[in-house]
């Protein structure tokens, strides 16, 4: 069974910024007969709100308040509060994760053959966390992956050699060199307005978001906004 975190957020929760107290939110006109949640990520689309999607660039901010349909119907205008400074910090849930189990390891290496990736190095650089078994609660980096064979080398040793029981989550899609998520990372994409895709290329820097600190316990991203309206 996979890891389910005890705690996730609704959203893009606005936790500050980073020249101190986050300026206060913005009017801006919504797209109207739409649905819009406090937390969630949004550009502009033909100078109204519009919900923020994967691949998102130039994005506006993030729904300060919640308006339903019946508060934005088509027959008017209306206007709703986004928190819109580039530099407000946010923290939001991520999904879409490898959610795996080991195979076998080393004190220094967790092998998974079920990875079915064959390219050396495509994780180099990746979180990895083990929620469950020997090894759990180490949050490694890995250093070096060897396609042939499936292993995983990480940075500093494990607490515990890892085993079938083992259960571990990393971060990132591995396509390519590069497309792994870790705190710095700059280029994460979202999955949709309110969740961080954890499975997505980093895209060599072009996605909206830059990744702060990562909380496996609680499956969350601290981010700022990269591609920001006010910024690109």
């Amino acid at each position: 069974m996979a890891y389910t975190a005890p705690r996730t957020t609704q959203g893009f929760e606005l936790i500050g910024n980073m020249f101190g107290p986050a300026p206060n939110p913005n009017a801006y006109i919504l797209t109207p007969n739409t649905d819009f949640a406090k937390g969630d990520m949004v550009v502009l689309t033909n100078g109204m709100v519009a919900k923020a999607a994967a691949n998102a660039t130039n994005v506006l901010g993030v729904m300060a308040m919640s308006y339903s349909k019946t508060a934005n119907p088509s027959a008017k205008q209306t206007m709703g509060l986004v928190y819109d400074n580039p530099y407000n910090i946010y923290r939001c849930s991520f999904a879409d994760h490898r959610d795996a189990a080991a195979t076998s390891g080393t004190t220094t290496t967790l092998i998974d053959t079920q990875l079915a990736t064959s390219a050396d190095d495509v994780w180099n650089g990746a979180m990895l966390w083990i929620y469950e078994g020997p090894g759990a609660g180490d949050v490694r980096i890995v250093k070096d992956y060897t396609g042939a064979t499936d292993i995983l080398t990480v940075e500093e040793p494990f607490t515990a050699t890892p085993t079938t029981s083992s259960k571990y989550i990393l971060l990132g899609e591995a396509g390519a060199a590069g497309d792994v998520i870790f705190p710095g990372a700059a280029g994460v994409d979202l999955k949709d307005e309110n969740t961080i895709d954890a499975n997505a290329a980093n895209k060599d820097g072009d996605g909206p978001l830059a990744v702060l600190s990562i909380d496996f316990p609680n499956l969350m991203m601290t981010v700022i906004v990269r591609e920001h309206l006010y910024n690109a």
